[in-house]
């Protein structure tokens, strides 16, 4: 009888064990503070303080939220997560620190919103993503990246497979040096898209946005939308050493950078349809290496350094 009763209380001691597991597992909300702590487990009535230990408090595909205004630090993400700013969490990466790295699996989504990320002048990229399934981008802004030899960049969008990015309502300004507002490379070996839709790519020393694939890489396809690149060293560059690269700018505006668009290699086409170019100091549109530019009818393109459209076949 004693054998039994022993038997039956480890049972029972073994049953409460496995329904105290789950109580284990990571929340799938958490919520930093200005005046949170890492200390705390990350609940609403106990917030933490930086985005990382709330990353790594939080499940894989799980959510963080900020509470109030504050710096929230740097941030490495190795999961599916998403981030809801709401318009005033900041990320400061001085001294050529990155400001967002990602190396997440190859289907993971992260999803940024409301985001703040600035390089205080000497910070290296603002978002610099290596891994994942998709990146999506929403009412943020990310400005004053320094970089590291040899350019900055405020999104730096070089993924090691297949990948997408999605950004949208976001301003990507001043990275200086040779700093670029959008990278969208696709070197890595792996298929890329890009859809910019109601974007600022604004005084980015180097290039607005460079669509970008190395010998042995993969096609690069970039939408870019409602959008406007201005004041920068080239608005939109197309560059292909071999891979297929195709970008479409439409209802844009591609103003006041020192040139236009510039489509560079025998692979690499922009199509142009229902935007303006003006403003551009030496050329408006410009080819090299056999690229190619299709413009159609709907454009308005005029007061720039010049006008004249390349050796290159129009679309009417």
């Amino acid at each position: 009888m004693l054998r039994i009763t022993l038997s039956a209380c480890g049972a029972a001691l073994l049953a409460l064990g496995l329904i105290a597991d789950p109580a284990q597992a990571q929340p799938m909300r958490v919520f930093v503070a200005a005046q949170g702590s890492d200390g705390n487990p990350c609940t609403f009535a106990l917030p933490c303080r930086t985005f990382q230990h709330a990353h790594d408090v939080v499940a894989a595909g799980g959510e963080i939220d900020v509470l109030d205004p504050a710096g929230y630090g740097t941030l490495a993400i190795n999961k599916a997560i998403s981030i809801q700013g709401h318009g005033f969490a900041g990320i400061a990466a001085p001294g050529n620190a990155n400001g967002i790295v990602i190396n997440a699996g190859a289907g993971d989504r992260i999803n940024l919103r409301g985001l703040l990320i600035d390089g205080v002048g000497s910070g290296a990229d603002g978002i610099r993503f290596q891994a994942g399934g998709s990146l999506n981008i929403q009412d943020s802004l990310i400005r004053n990246f320094l970089g590291a030899f040899p350019e900055g960049y405020g999104i730096r969008f070089e993924p090691s497979a297949s990948a997408n990015l999605f950004v949208s309502d976001t301003v990507i300004s001043d990275n200086s040096y040779k700093g670029i507002g959008v990278l969208a490379d696709g070197s890595g070996g792996g298929a890329v898209t890009v859809v910019l839709d109601r974007v600022e790519i604004a005084n980015n020393n180097d290039r607005g946005l460079l669509a970008y694939a190395g010998v042995g890489g993969a096609s690069v396809k970039v939408s870019l939308r409602d959008s406007v690149v201005a004041y920068n060293g080239i608005g939109v560059h197309a560059q292909s050493l071999s891979p297929p690269i195709f970008v479409t700018v439409s209802s844009s505006g591609i103003d006041n950078n020192n040139q236009g668009l510039l489509a560079d290699g025998a692979t690499a086409a922009i199509y142009l349809t229902r935007s303006t170019l003006t403003g551009n100091t030496t050329t408006s549109l410009g080819v090299t290496t056999g690229g190619q530019i299709w413009s159609y009818s709907d454009n308005a393109i005029h007061g720039n350094g010049s006008n004249i459209f390349p050796a290159t076949t129009p679309l009417r």
